[in-house]
């Protein structure tokens, strides 16, 4: 981190506990360009955000809020992942120090606006292992797996997940934006992860105790709290923070959602909207609304294109044998009894002899069957 002498930065550092090394030496790098920037030191900041706020006009309270809008100008040329950790780091500053800056969605660096990027299978696994923590792990993704907003994956909690055949979760809610009904899916990649991350959960950590009552909570929590959900903009951040690490130009967290919309190829665009919670209209839903059962073999038959993991033949070879180990075996208990049966009656026919008094008998009685069918 910055200088600790400073008391600003100290608090700073303590808010950062939690938080991964390679995070916070990124964010006093961004931090401290933007200190060199202004000339200012960091308790220097705090104090004049603190004394803006306490003015009694509007308009004399945005200063340091100005100061880093136009230090953000002075960052155009460089990479939208730059302006991106720079505007977080600042802002994760005044927020510790408990005087947070007044800042809009506009603020945002222009050119990181979400979409600017539709994320490839390469990239996406780039951020799952970049990821240190495995909530992170498993939020980045479900988002690639359901298509779903932010402010959609903060809302679900565990209750709201239920399994479907062959490794496939189902989840029903609605949408904070357009306050719909999606009725999404994620596929074997995701939830294996979340069976992981739920796991741990249950069982508790060296900080925090195993979770009771986990069906109400979160799915993507706090880990200072369990039972609180991350906020879409703290998710954002989050997101962004890995995607610097991966080191991946232009990409947003958005990016995920573009993914998912352009690999799940539907007869009709109703049918993705029901799935990813987008409104339809009067049209579409009389005509083209699905029930849930239908959006799953729709998604599940699409999956294949939503696959990042790299696959290879011997991994391929052993997922279908899992999946008709059952058979197999039914069948396999069926061929040796049959081999066991043909065996039975190869042995009684080599033991099967008659005398030539018994054939020739025999032969007289087929003679006269054979009359009596004539006659």
């Amino acid at each position: 981190m910055n200088n600790p002498k400073f008391h600003s930065i100290k608090i700073w550092e303590a808010s950062l506990a939690n938080r991964a090394e390679s995070t916070k030496e990124n964010y006093s790098k961004y931090f401290g360009g933007f200190l060199k920037w202004a000339g200012l030191t960091p308790d220097q900041l705090r104090e004049m955000k603190w004394e803006e706020d306490q003015a009694g006009k509007p308009w004399e309270r945005s200063q340091v809020e100005n100061l880093l809008r136009q230090y953000l100008k002075s960052l155009d040329g460089y990479s939208c992942n730059t302006q991106r950790c720079a505007f977080t780091a600042v802002r994760s500053f005044f927020e510790a120090n408990g005087v947070p800056l007044n800042l809009k969605r506009q603020d945002r660096p222009s050119g990181c606006a979400f979409g600017s990027k539709t994320l490839d299978p390469e990239e996406i696994r780039k951020l799952k292992n970049a990821a240190e923590y495995l909530r992170d792990k498993a939020l980045i993704m479900f988002l690639k797996d359901s298509g779903v907003r932010l402010s959609d994956a903060a809302k679900l909690r565990w209750v709201n997940l239920k399994d479907y055949n062959d490794g496939f979760m189902g989840f029903e809610i609605q949408t904070q934006k357009k306050k719909t009904k999606a009725r999404g899916f994620v596929g074997p990649e995701t939830t294996e992860i979340l069976k992981i991350y739920k796991r741990k959960r249950m069982e508790g950590t060296q900080k925090l105790p195993p979770e009771e009552n986990i069906e109400e909570h979160p799915v993507f929590a706090l880990f200072s709290d369990p039972t609180k959900r991350l906020r879409p903009a703290y998710m954002s951040d989050v997101i962004g923070g890995i995607i610097s690490l991966a080191a991946i130009e232009g990409a947003t967290p958005h990016g995920l959602r573009k993914f998912w919309e352009q690999n799940v190829h539907v007869e009709n665009v109703a049918y993705q909207k029901q799935l990813n919670g987008r409104a339809l209209t009067e049209v579409e839903r009389a005509y083209f609304w699905k029930e849930t059962q239908e959006l799953f073999e729709i998604y599940r038959d699409n999956y294949r294109n939503l696959r990042v993991e790299k696959q290879d033949f011997k991994d391929v070879e052993e997922r279908l044998r899992r999946e008709y180990e059952t058979e197999i075996r039914a069948l396999r208990e069926r061929t040796e009894a049959l081999e066991r049966k043909n065996l039975e009656l190869k042995n009684r026919l080599n033991s099967f002899t008659l005398s030539g008094d018994q054939m020739q008998e025999l032969l007289k009685r087929i003679e006269k069957l054979e009359k009596q069918a004539k006659g």
